[in-house]
């Protein structure tokens, strides 16, 4: 073999070893992408719950809300339909959103189908039950602040669950 045939082959070997590792660095970049984007959405729903459970421990807080928001005909139906005060209204209301923004995180960063099917089977156990139900289908704070695919999502499972009954 002569020096231009091995230099020829070295250039092939040099040039397949930069297209490899060009893939292998657009892989981890979409991988680091995705996992950065996973990261911000569980940041996010940590923050809401945050508020969400403040809200629930600050009865001033929940008042304020509650009035600047608009939402007293909302808490006094729920009173008057589960005959607890408005303040006990409002703070199961503002429980019950904790639930579905956390699972709001876990939908968002799911990527394998058992995790989905162990989602599906909480939404439908819990969130089907009359309280979560009526918080999911009710509040002026549930689905208008949450993204189209998930509340396509929750409304799915939770039909399939109310079929089943």
């Amino acid at each position: 073999m002569d020096w231009e045939a091995i230099g020829a082959l070295g250039e092939v070997m040099g040039a397949t070893a930069v297209v490899v590792t060009l893939g292998y660095l657009a892989v981890q970049v979409r991988h680091a992408k995705t996992a950065t984007a996973d990261q911000s959405r569980i940041y996010r729903a940590s923050a809401v719950q945050e508020m969400i459970l403040e809200t629930c421990r600050d009865e001033r807080l929940r008042t304020l809300q509650t009035q600047a928001w608009g939402l007293e005909p909302y808490y006094q139906a729920m009173a008057d339909k589960h005959g607890i005060s408005i303040e006990d209204a409002t703070k199961l209301d503002w429980g019950n959103g904790y639930y579905f923004w956390m699972w709001w995180g876990q939908y968002a960063s799911t990527t394998e189908d058992k995790d989905r099917k162990e989602l599906e089977k909480i939404i439908e156990k819990l969130g089907g039950t009359p309280g979560m139900r009526e918080h999911w289908e009710n509040s002026p704070l549930a689905r208008p602040l949450l993204d189209a695919d998930y509340v396509a999502f929750v409304d799915e499972v939770l039909s399939r669950a109310a079929g089943q009954h």
